[in-house]
């Protein structure tokens, strides 16, 4: 084959290979559209209630920004604050707006801001926004999806389902799943009660029906654990995340055989993480370490051993050589990729925090790390509260914290400076005051001697009484005396 045909063959095949990555980017895009302009998520809110901050990005474009969501399985919006250009973007972040299957995201009006949403997730809220039907048809809700122990019953409603006249029919049906699922009516009419549930994953149906005949439906899910899965659910150390926020979760501890309160960073999770006392004991009651069958079995020893040569799933981590690892173990503190590119990205949280004095009045000596810089430097602390980012030592703080740079920073560098100039305001201010207190003595002092001078210089003037002088002390004592004891 000559050389020339060979050319043209390889550009061809370039050519058809990057063209056919292009049609599936825009496939992809063209499962967003644009929300409403001018509004940000309230990020506290939203995580509080489930929603999982994936990354932030510098991009200068809009399309990159949802770019990046696009190709992140886990990613329903996209959230941009706009440029000085109206054309460019000054950062991008990519969120996850669903906890179980359920929007947790909350929005509040802010000037500057753009946010892409996916058609997929959003779907009633982009009918809202584009239906002037004067009957709307009902709109399901089935609920989050549930994670329970086998032979637990579950009793699954319909209660948050809305139509703008009214529902006047719920039917459940099973979709998917053991069709030894018993479902029994509830009470109330839009409930049921599952149960016979054996380990596996199970989908229900939920259709709606209004008074004008018109339908809705929704799905959710009920994963009955597996002895390997109640392992990630309920075995796993709990798993605060390499962020800084601080969102109450629960967690089991299987040790004491209880589910436990703790403070969630706001990303990157593992599975034994969920956001009530009651979810986590329907996931994870009666299972601990000497007994880790809870109610079927043995649990199966799992391999954290990274697995290559087959294309990972959205629930496991990409490592840089192309393996797979468990999603969750990712920025866990320990590497699980042979290459170590699990905990490459991940930032300490307490290396990028502003030092703190705290509110207590000692002094020690102790230092904290300045992304900027990437070096320790001493600060004043008080002796109680304040944060992480405080070491004993130079070198403890180097070792704990030099690879994290500027670029895994929420906080500006002034918030830094500020408080490095704060806490060198503190020898300052102690060293002007001990110079207005020597300026203060020195006045005293010479106060006192220029009137110690007066006092000589009137003694001697002192007019002579029958050959002696008046002791002016005496005198005055007398005056004092006599005017206090004259009788009236």
């Amino acid at each position: 084959m000559t050389p020339p045909l060979l050319w043209v063959l390889s550009t061809a095949a370039i050519l058809l290979v990057s063209g056919s990555a292009a049609q599936e980017e825009k496939l992809c895009k063209d499962n967003f559209t644009t929300g409403k302009e001018d509004f940000v998520l309230n990020t506290d809110e939203s995580v509080k209630a489930g929603a999982t901050f994936l990354s932030s990005l510098q991009v200068t474009r809009a399309e990159d920004c949802v770019s990046a969501c696009c190709n992140d399985p886990n990613c329903n919006l996209a959230l941009m604050e706009h440029g000085e250009d109206p054309k460019s973007i000054n950062v991008c972040f990519i969120f996850n707006c669903l906890y179980k299957q359920k929007k947790v995201c909350h929005f509040v009006k802010k000037k500057g801001f753009s946010n892409y949403l996916r058609k997929s997730v959003f779907n009633d809220y982009l009918e809202q926004k584009t239906t002037d039907v004067e009957d709307k048809p009902p709109r399901a809700a089935a609920g989050q999806d549930r994670v329970v122990q086998p032979l637990e019953d579950v009793t699954l409603n319909g209660i948050e389902s809305k139509d703008d006249k009214k529902i006047v029919k719920y039917e459940w049906e099973q979709v998917f799943g053991d069709p030894g699922a018993v479902m029994a009516k509830d009470h109330f009419e839009d409930a049921v009660t599952v149960s016979n549930l054996l380990p596996g994953l199970y989908k229900f149906k939920l259709t709606v029906t209004d008074d004008a005949g018109q339908k809705g439906s929704a799905e959710v899910s009920v994963l009955v654990l597996t002895p390997e899965q109640s392992l990630h659910h309920c075995l796993v150390p709990k798993k605060e995340g390499p962020c800084r926020g601080s969102f109450p979760r629960w967690h089991y501890n299987a040790v004491t055989e209880k589910c436990e309160e703790f403070k969630f960073g706001g990303c990157k999770p593992n599975k034994n993480n969920y956001l009530a006392l009651n979810e986590c004991q329907n996931a994870c009651d009666k299972v601990s370490v000497a007994h880790p069958s809870g109610r079927h079995g043995p649990v199966v020893e799992h391999n954290h051993e990274e697995e290559c040569g087959v294309p990972c799933s959205p629930e496991q981590f990409t490592c840089a050589n192309q393996c797979c690892i468990e999603k969750g173990l990712e920025c866990d503190g320990e590497p699980q990729c042979g290459d170590q590119s699990d905990e490459n990205d991940c930032t300490r949280p307490h290396c990028v925090d502003p030092p703190e004095t705290g509110p207590c009045r000692a002094s020690f000596t102790h230092w904290y790390y300045n992304p900027y810089e990437r070096s320790c430097r001493p600060f004043n602390y008080g002796g109680c509260d304040g944060n992480l980012n405080r070491f004993n030592s130079e070198d403890i703080c180097m070792s704990s914290c030099n690879t994290v740079t500027e670029t895994d920073v929420f906080e500006k560098r002034a918030r830094f400076e500020k408080q490095e100039s704060k806490n060198n305001t503190v020898p300052t201010v102690i060293a002007i005051l001990l110079c207005i207190a020597i300026f203060i003595l020195i006045v005293v002092i010479g106060f006192c001697l220029v009137k110690g001078k007066r006092k000589n210089k009137n003694k001697h003037q002192q007019v002579a009484i029958n050959g002696r002088n008046i002791n002016s002390y005496e005198d005055s004592e007398k005056l004092v005396y006599n005017s206090t004891t004259k009788p009236i």
